[in-house]
């Protein structure tokens, strides 16, 4: 009886000393393969203080509980945060994907981190993927309000528009706040009641914090609003109170940059967008500037703008976003590759069917001299009944390439 109870002895602590040792070596296997990141000054001087602590904290917390999965999912909510603020998706993407991929790993029923997986698809434009990702984790957790918000993103790119606005619902009843109301906006906006989507995205507005990112975001799109409404003083007011609230924010700066090129006030607009620039080197701010350089008829200075734009969206794609649609537009929009503009939309339009991919395809067709597709795809685009000047005046000259009125 004696060495029956020492061989059961025995076999348990070998059982413990392989747990132990295989603990230990997944806590050096979880930190061994941290990838490196270099933060850059961004924002206030407050915030980019604040956001290096945050990340201090991360680190060390890493370093010392490798297995508390909680802080791989915090910690990569933090740094998309800030790529998003900065732009530098080269540098924080290997380690925010990395983050994700290890919180997954030993818990893959973790509804925090699969949605935040799926924000960070979205943020790519790969919105089939960003859909999958909501919906299970929808299953883990039907109540957290961060999901429904992804999953109104993504049907709305995928040009499923019904089902947006039954999500949208059901984000509105869940919790009514910031989040929901911009998606109403949106949707709003996309079947022409520009009046019901200012009205909401002044509620969302109003849920956010003065001098908080998000909020200067909620005012900057119902800048736009007005904008797409022909009222510019409004939207010009707008700008420069985001300004205030958040100094130095590039969208505000852009905003006005647009006022100013609707003004035909070309100078103004010039030191708009290069103030946009400074803060975030957006292709489209680019793009933008060598449009008000065109009119102001600065042709070489466009052309540099341009060269600098298309390299921006190469490098975007470089790192996994999906931008074939804005590609395709910009390329087609200035003449540089009607051919190449093609191609990409042809494909873009299989993966986001709804407004935006529709509306790049019209016009990659059109520039290429293919007006009966080009009609059929317009008339997807517009089905919606959406006002958008650019979209309208396309589908004025491909009508009257058809013998349309």
């Amino acid at each position: 009886m004696k060495s029956i109870f020492k061989i059961v002895t025995i076999i348990v602590l070998i059982i413990g000393i392989v747990a132990v040792s295989l603990y230990i070596n997944t806590k050096k296997e979880r930190t061994a393969h941290y990838p490196s990141l270099t933060l850059h000054s961004f924002g206030s001087e407050a915030e980019f203080k604040n956001a290096q602590k945050a990340i201090e904290h991360y680190r060390k917390q890493l370093e010392q509980y490798p297995e508390v999965t909680t802080n791989y999912v915090e910690f990569a909510q933090l740094l998309f945060q800030v790529m998003k603020s900065t732009g530098e998706r080269k540098e924080f993407l290997p380690t925010i994907q990395w983050l994700l991929d290890e919180a997954l790993e030993w818990e893959p029923q973790n509804y925090v981190a699969l949605t935040t997986k799926a924000e960070l698809a979205a943020n790519l434009h790969q919105f089939s993927e960003a859909k999958l990702l909501a919906e299970k984790s929808l299953l883990c957790n039907s109540y957290y309000p961060a999901t429904y918000a992804v999953l109104i993103d993504a049907n709305i790119e995928l040009g499923n528009y019904q089902a947006a606005i039954q999500i949208s619902d059901k984000l509105q009843s869940l919790r009514p706040g910031m989040s929901s109301y911009s998606r109403v906006a949106y949707l709003r906006e996309l079947h022409g009641d520009i009046d019901g989507a200012i009205q909401a995205m002044q509620l969302a507005a109003d849920a956010g914090v003065a001098g908080d990112e998000n909020r200067a975001w909620a005012l900057y799109q119902l800048g736009m609003l007005f904008v797409h409404d022909g009222k510019l003083d409004t939207a010009e007011y707008l700008f420069k109170g985001i300004l205030q609230e958040r100094a130095g924010y590039a969208n505000a700066h852009a905003g006005l940059g647009r006022v100013f090129k609707q003004r035909q006030n070309y100078e103004e607009a010039i030191i708009q967008f290069k103030n946009a620039i400074g803060q975030l080197r957006e292709p489209a701010f680019y793009e933008e500037l060598g449009e008000v350089y065109e009119r102001a008829g600065l042709q070489n200075n466009a052309i540099q703008c341009f060269d600098v734009a298309e390299e921006l969206y190469e490098q975007e794609t470089e790192v996994g976003e999906d931008n074939a649609v804005e590609l395709a537009m910009f390329l087609a929009s200035h003449d540089r590759n009607v051919l190449k503009s093609l191609e990409l939309a042809r494909g873009a339009v299989q993966r986001r069917p709804g407004i935006h991919g529709y509306h790049a395809f019209a016009l990659a067709l059109f520039k290429n001299g293919k007006y009966s597709e080009a009609q059929h795809a317009i008339e997807q685009a517009m089905r919606l009944g959406t006002r958008d000047a650019s979209l309208l005046e396309l589908a004025n000259v491909i009508a009257r390439k058809n013998g349309r009125v």
